[in-house]
């Protein structure tokens, strides 16, 4: 893991992973039992069951979620919904809209019941319809019209309709191809310089955890060392967050 620049005390806090046994949890989750006591609500066990509680439970199942989330200081969702036929069926975008809509309002209405008060959400870059080729990098508007987009885009609306209702932190991570570093260090494709390293998308997660903003916020997390193509300066600015990950 690299070392990463997070300014502010530090405090470990109690925290539920909703979704942690999915591709982006198994990135972040061993950052974050390092720094905080963890909970993982899931449908499936998580390969490494050692970091934290587990509970299996559906984003769906608002009495399972709101007692995991009793106790617990910070909340993140990382649940996805389904990766096999990827764009191949109404049964594939039903669950993304059950998982990226529904379950969202679902697990944020328990968590601000169960007194939450602070929320990292796994957005994505694909929010807008060509993230390489944003208008307004530093407050630009989503605009993505394909399902998968889509739903992350209903999902941020979802978090600003729960920050003003419950007058809880919300803060989205825009994540950009997010990959183990392995993979990110082999990885040769066309989005090659704009892709994210597990280590740069866990130490975001920590650095959202420690920093709460008011209201709902949404931060891009890119491996786009130079901001070249994505400027995730804003990013920097607020939550003391950069790209670390380098090419040898």
């Amino acid at each position: 893991m690299n070392d990463h620049p997070v300014n502010g005390e530090h405090r470990r806090k109690r925290v539920l992973i909703v979704g942690g046994s999915g591709r982006v949890g198994q990135l972040v989750t061993p950052a974050l039992a390092e720094h905080h006591d963890l909970r993982l609500l899931d449908l499936t066990v998580p390969p490494e069951p050692a970091l934290g509680e587990f509970i299996r439970g559906s984003v769906t199942d608002f009495p399972t979620v709101r007692g995991a989330a009793q106790g617990h200081d910070a909340l993140v969702y990382l649940a996805m919904g389904r990766h096999d036929g990827w764009n191949a069926s109404a049964e594939w975008e039903v669950s993304h809209f059950d998982v990226n809509v529904t379950g969202l309002h679902l697990t944020l209405q328990a968590a601000a019941e169960a007194g939450v008060r602070h929320v990292v959400y796994s957005s994505s870059g694909s929010v807008f319809a060509d993230y390489k080729n944003v208008d307004h990098p530093t407050h630009p508007e989503p605009d993505a019209y394909e399902v998968y987009g889509l739903t992350k885009r209903l999902g941020e609306e979802v978090c600003a309709a729960a920050a003003r209702r419950h007058g809880i932190s919300v803060i989205a991570l825009r994540l950009v191809g997010p990959m183990s570093d392995d993979e990110w260090r082999a990885s040769d494709g066309p989005h090659r310089d704009v892709v994210t390293s597990g280590s740069d998308v866990a130490n975001a997660y920590l650095a959202a955890l420690k920093h709460p903003r008011p209201g709902f916020r949404a931060y891009v997390v890119s491996g786009d060392v130079d901001r070249r193509i994505i400027d995730w300066s804003v990013t920097h600015r607020d939550l003391g967050w950069r790209p670390l990950a380098r090419r040898h």
